[in-house]
């Protein structure tokens, strides 16, 4: 891969909520540049991680080390959606706890390298609730639970944070994406792809890149920042 404009070759990455819907697209397209991924998750995955139990953590990034000697970069991706209100602790404590509880552990473990945490434009935009009304995913309600908003606007905050703490040694950042197509319902598709500039919803590998980008040293000047990849939505609000 020395050819190529983006080389990862012996780089150690771990990436949490590696079997959802968006991991195993940026375990593909890191894989391809090179890079020994690490892929985590609470269950189906070689090395069980949950963010939300330090103990889990600790022991994940001690067979890590132990195996590949180091963590170049960690890609805080497991995430918790919740369908209502009862959810608010559970989605508290897996996007905003859990992220930092990844930063602080593994990042005390890295020497240098990146940090990536996922947000969401309902971190950064409230809700546009018609856009779910009447509409069923998963044999559930579609919506936006005030926790999973809370919870991805304080990711932003925490990556700002932990940006400055670990500067200059490791860069943080973070990467905000808009709706991923996963087969919801029509209805709820059109009304959301028309508040989108591109008329769509993302595909599931179109993250990755952004990804890819905060991984590698094309990004060697870029911390706290949060980059955007919603198709445009956010702009228009």
């Amino acid at each position: 891969m020395s050819n190529s404009i983006i080389d990862l070759s012996g780089k150690v990455v771990l990436i949490t909520g590696a079997s959802g819907i968006q991991g195993p697209e940026h375990v593909k397209l890191l894989k391809q540049v090179g890079v020994q991924v690490v892929a985590t998750d609470i269950k189906d995955t070689e090395i069980i991680l949950d963010v939300t139990s330090q103990e889990s953590i600790k022991k994940a990034v001690q067979a890590i080390i132990g195996q590949y000697g180091k963590i170049d970069v960690l890609i805080n991706n497991a995430g918790a959606t919740g369908k209502s209100s009862g959810d608010w602790d559970q989605i508290i404590k897996v996007n905003l706890t859990g992220t930092y509880n990844c930063c602080q552990i593994i990042g005390e473990k890295m020497q240098q390298g990146s940090i990536i945490n996922i947000s969401s434009i309902y971190g950064l935009v409230g809700p546009d609730f018609s856009i779910y009304e009447s509409s069923e995913y998963a044999g559930k309600p579609m919506g936006v639970p005030a926790a999973y908003a809370a919870s991805k606007g304080g990711v932003i905050a925490l990556t700002k944070y932990f940006a400055s703490l670990y500067a200059p040694k490791i860069r943080v950042n973070c990467v905000t994406p808009g709706g991923i197509f996963d087969n919801q319902p029509e209805n709820f598709v059109k009304k959301y792809s028309a508040k989108t500039m591109l008329g769509r919803m993302a595909k599931k590998n179109e993250v990755s890149g952004a990804i890819l980008y905060l991984a590698s040293d094309l990004s060697s000047y870029v911390t706290g920042a949060n980059i955007v990849v919603d198709g445009g939505l956010t702009a228009r609000v």
